[in-house]
């Protein structure tokens, strides 16, 4: 990121470069601070990519999906990235990265530096973790918020959030084959690129060319959680970035997020964050407008 640099204004120019950060891609800054950066990156997706590329952190990174899934690759790690999942990575952390399908991909990439890093990422290993509803309500918050001080204040109940909920996560021993993992990685990628339809179990599996029953036992062996809830997580974590924009349309929203009615997605929603969506529903935000429902 080009920093323009003024002669003759020396302590502006030290300022200006303190706050500079390099970014490997283009992002929309949502928070530009000394220490903290948030900006919300996307790909379009359409184009063929090469199998796999590699990354590497230049700071520590905290990546949290919003739409779509990739695989990462760090060390002997393997992990399937989607909206139920945050990437945490260390300054010098290189890793593989895989894009299985050709779907648009959108995300927030929050960027740590300095003594804030220091404070707030002390010895924390890299890897992926579950992100909690907490989580997932400060990530929407985040992304919606207009006021400067509450977006800085967001993000960083965010970090703290999310870092809480990777300590609190146990590593999952690492009993099961690699087909079994590979299986898990498929239904893991239908799952995130096809939650708005009518998705059975039978569907799943047979997209994944294997039977229902090995589908459902192996997807909870590798996962620890079943089909059934890991799909409502993806489709209730996609409806909360779009509730500031739906009112008036929640049966909409409903619909077009995969859920059978208003009153399902209302009792999954109330069970998974505590609240009504109803209660998140406000005017028009970022010009966004409820997605159409994709046809079986």
């Amino acid at each position: 990121m080009a920093v323009n640099m003024e002669p003759g204004r020396n302590g502006r120019c030290q300022n200006l470069a303190r706050m500079n950060w390099e970014l490997a891609f283009p992002m929309r800054t949502l928070l530009h601070g000394r220490e903290l950066f948030v900006g919300e990156w996307h790909c379009a997706g359409g184009s063929p990519r090469p199998p796999c590329w590699r990354e590497r952190a230049l700071y520590h990174e905290v990546d949290l999906l919003q739409a779509g899934t990739h695989v990462r690759d760090l060390g002997h790690q393997r992990n399937v990235v989607d909206s139920t999942t945050a990437a945490l990575h260390a300054p010098s952390d290189e890793y593989w990265m895989a894009a299985p399908t050709e779907r648009p991909q959108r995300g927030t990439l929050l960027l740590l530096r300095g003594t804030l890093a220091e404070e707030l990422i002390p010895r924390l290993p890299t890897r992926n973790c579950s992100v909690s509803p907490q989580a997932a309500r400060l990530h929407a918050q985040l992304l919606h918020a207009v006021d400067p001080l509450a977006r800085e204040e967001t993000a960083l109940s965010l970090v703290q959030c999310v870092l809480s909920d990777a300590r609190a996560q146990p590593e999952r021993a690492q009993v099961v084959s690699r087909a079994w993992r590979r299986l898990s990685e498929e239904l893991q990628h239908v799952v995130a690129t096809r939650f708005k339809e009518r998705l059975s179990l039978e569907v799943m599996a047979s997209a994944c060319r294997t039977s229902a029953f090995h589908a459902s036992r192996v997807f909870r062996a590798v996962t620890g959680e079943t089909l059934h809830r890991h799909l409502t997580r993806v489709r209730l974590r996609a409806a909360l970035f779009e509730l500031p924009g739906a009112a008036g349309r929640l049966t909409e929203l409903a619909l077009a997020m995969g859920f059978s009615s208003h009153s399902h997605f209302t009792q999954a929603f109330q069970e998974e964050f505590g609240c009504a969506p109803s209660s998140l529903v406000g005017g028009p935000a970022r010009g966004r407008k409820v997605p159409p429902r994709e046809k079986d």
